[in-house]
């Protein structure tokens, strides 16, 4: 036997924010979502790569309105679950995303959060005043993910990226060194 055939097959769940994503990117943000997960595909160490485009969103058409948030949850906690490795797209704000992301440190699952900076979705600086009248400023980063998820000790990088091409390129490197 060679030792590819000893190789663990990797399980990959891909996850991004998709109902806040501003719908004049809305296009170019999916096609890269479809982009990422072909490109994980085709490496060896890859068994599987799931996510909600192709895995779960389709198919909550076809439940009653009333059921479709359990099914989401339930679907997308599933491919969580079932995942070695979580690919985090986070150019976009998400609370489902944040769920998953929650998901997965606790089940001891890595992370690579990846983003880029879509001219409109760096959050600006912002002072807050508390009742006792000191001044603060919000504490953001560099205003594209939030420090509690950056925080997470499951995270094991962190890409920004410039276009499709660098954001491929990078998230694979990243993936097959985890």
């Amino acid at each position: 036997m060679s030792v590819r055939q000893h190789e663990v097959q990797m399980k990959i769940y891909v996850a991004c924010g998709l109902t806040h994503v501003p719908r004049n990117h809305f296009t170019e943000y999916t096609q890269f979502i479809h982009l990422i997960a072909q490109n994980l595909k085709s490496l060896d160490s890859v068994d599987d790569v799931k996510y909600a485009l192709v895995n779960s969103d389709p198919q909550l058409a076809d439940k009653p309105f009333s059921e479709r948030a359990r099914y989401c949850y339930l679907w997308d906690r599933r491919m969580v679950e079932e995942a070695d490795l979580v690919i985090a797209e986070a150019s976009f704000p998400s609370t489902g995303m944040g769920i998953e992301l929650q998901l997965a440190d606790t089940a001891g699952i890595p992370v690579i959060l990846c983003f880029r900076d879509y001219d409109g979705n760096k959050i600006d600086e912002v002072q807050y005043e508390n009742p006792d009248h000191s001044l603060h400023l919000l504490q953001i980063g560099e205003g594209y993910i939030s420090l509690m998820a950056l925080g997470m000790p499951n995270v094991r990088s962190v890409i920004k990226y410039q276009d499709e091409r660098d954001g491929v390129s990078q998230i694979l490197q990243a993936a097959k060194f985890l």
